[in-house]
């Protein structure tokens, strides 16, 4: 990204034009995995935060996405939680009723 475009480029979200040059981490789900991608090139809002690619870098994510990901191109793992609303709402236990106990201690 050359600076000019760095300075003129307008947060599509906030619109603000204070933003900066960063290498971020990003994650897509690919038919049922989930994957990381590190070191993305992006502009960073510094207003409200929101990362956004230059097109140089959609079309790297797109040809990656193509590829499939394929396990051996990965630089390492990272095991990931997986939590369910269901085990939450079978305990019998509800947000509200949780608010209220903690709100009386």
């Amino acid at each position: 990204m050359d600076t000019a475009q760095q300075l003129s480029a307008a947060c599509p979200v906030c619109e603000s034009t204070d933003t900066r040059q960063a290498h971020v981490r990003s994650a897509f789900w690919h038919n049922d995995r989930l994957v990381v991608i590190e070191d993305v090139p992006a502009l960073v809002c510094n207003t409200c935060g929101e990362q956004f690619y230059d097109d140089a870098t959609v079309y790297m994510i797109d040809r990656m996405r193509q590829n499939g990901f394929p396990p051996d191109d990965a630089v390492r793992e990272l095991r990931v939680p997986v939590f369910s609303c269901s085990k939450v709402a079978s305990s019998g236990k509800t947000a509200s009723s949780e608010m209220s106990s903690e709100m009386s201690m």
